[in-house]
This record gives C-alpha cells, structure tokens and sequence, in this order.
C-alpha cells in the first residue's frame, strides 16, 4: 500500500509557521487587553507579557498600536461575515435568512465575548477622521440590510427602515452577551447558559416579527 501523500497547503494548514503562532497569540492577547481596557488604556507591553516576546517584536508583525488594533478589528468583523455567509448559502426565504443572521451573530458573540465588548466599546466611540464610522462593519451590516430589503421588495416585510431593525437586534445582541454583571444581583443571568440562549432567540424573533409584520 502506498503511504499517503499530502500537499504543502495541507502541510501549512495542519502546521502553521512559528510566525504566524506568534502573530495570532498577538491578536488574541490584544483582543482580550483592548475588551478589557479600550484602545486607550491596553498597552502593548501587556500584551508583549501575555505573550512571551519583548514589547519591541510586536512591531514586527504590527508597526504600530493602531494597526494592531485595525487588524484585530478586521478579524473580527471577516470572520463573523465568513460564518454568516456560510449558514446563509442555499437558504433563499428573507424571514428564514434574517434568522439565520441573528442567531449567527449570536452564537459568535457569545462564543466570543471578547469581540463583543470591544465592538460595543467601538459604537460608544465617535468615528474619527482616520476610521470611518462602518470602516470593517460594513460589511455585516450590509448583509442584514440587504436582508430586510430584500423581504420588502418581495413583500414579505413591512416597508420598515432597515436602520431601527439594525439597531434594535444588533445592539441586543451586544447587550445580552456584554451587560450580565450590570444589571444588579437581583437579575443574573449567564450568557452562555444554552437555555438563556435559546429563550433570547425566541425574544429576539418576536421582536423582529413584530416590527416587520411579517407576511
């Protein structure tokens, strides 16, 4: 019998370079300092430390604090557009994608707290002139306003704007998952806890049937 053979994009995936070990302990690291403190306190040799390296090698993979934190920010956003796009395809109903959508962005917030509370840490932030306001949530947004358009134009949705629905659902999900310790300790609740979840979903659904009149 043969041994079986394997490609080197096979290879590469199975064993990633120490380079590229390095550079995703960084972003993670740097996720975690940037949910915790904002861009403003996080410091670099914090995330160095967390790391293992000296301050100095982060600047080989990142020249500088801001471009450590766009990367970061554009990971995010791509893979919660990757994930999405992926649980959409073949699914053609405007009532079932928007679903789909919602509880997507759901599960990955929760899977991944840390983006959640640094994208709502960003919404809280005035854009500046170097990073637009939608500079790497562009495209997720599009995606569900595409969505609703599309369930307008096909008279499935009532001719809501898109902006209170993106509001509305975005903004709860990043809620949910970011505000458990801030609602006192009469009203705790654990975000991960699969039947908080599922009941959320439920609330979220209701709620978005509801403002599109859903035909």
């Amino acid at each position: 019998m043969r041994p079986a053979t394997h490609s080197s994009a096979d290879t590469n995936r199975r064993k990633p370079s120490k380079g590229e070990v390095t550079r995703r302990n960084i972003l993670k690291a740097a996720e975690a300092s940037f949910a915790e403190l904002g861009y403003d306190a996080a410091r670099l040799e914090t995330i160095a430390e967390e790391v293992g390296i000296k301050q100095a090698a982060i600047f080989y993979y990142f020249p500088s604090k801001r471009r450590l934190f766009d990367e970061l920010e554009r990971d995010i956003h791509d893979s919660l557009v990757s994930v999405t796009e992926t649980r959409l395809a073949d699914v053609d109903d405007p009532w079932e994608r928007l679903m789909i959508l919602v509880e997507t962005w759901l599960d990955f917030m929760v899977a991944r707290p840390t983006a959640a509370r640094i994208i709502l840490r960003n919404c809280a932030t005035p854009a500046g002139e170097d990073q637009p306001a939608e500079a790497y949530s562009a495209d997720a947004l599009q995606l569900l306003r595409g969505i609703i358009a599309d369930g307008i134009a096909a008279g499935r949705f009532a001719d809501v704007n898109a902006m209170y629905l993106v509001n509305l659902l975005s903004g709860s999900i990043l809620h949910y998952v970011c505000n458990p310790e801030q609602l006192g300790s009469e009203r705790p609740y654990r975000p991960e806890d699969p039947t908080e979840i599922a009941v959320f979903k439920t609330v979220l659904r209701k709620t978005a049937r509801a403002v599109l009149d859903v035909r």
